[in-house]
């Protein structure tokens, strides 16, 4: 399945990309970060527990159900006024 995959602040700083299109049968955030660290160890990062996941544009836990079309966005905790 295809799924759009976004990276806000930090993370896009560590992933080199805001965003990116995938083509993989991950049936929950959990199995999507584990493929993408797989890819790239740099990805590690998306499962650690201040990394807030957000399917389209609701926050959810790391074993929600995926669909495909379906845009995650991995965010780390900001700051600021």
């Amino acid at each position: 399945m295809t799924l759009t995959v976004r990276y806000f602040a930090a993370l896009r700083d560590q992933m080199g990309k805001a965003e990116e299109e995938v083509e993989y049968d991950a049936s929950t955030p959990r199995q999507l970060i584990d493929w993408l660290t797989e890819r790239d160890g740099r990805a590690a990062l998306l499962g650690e527990p201040f990394v807030r996941i957000i399917v389209n544009q609701d926050i959810v836990a790391a074993d929600h159900a995926l669909n495909p079309g379906d845009d995650i966005a991995f965010c780390p905790p900001f700051s600021g006024g």
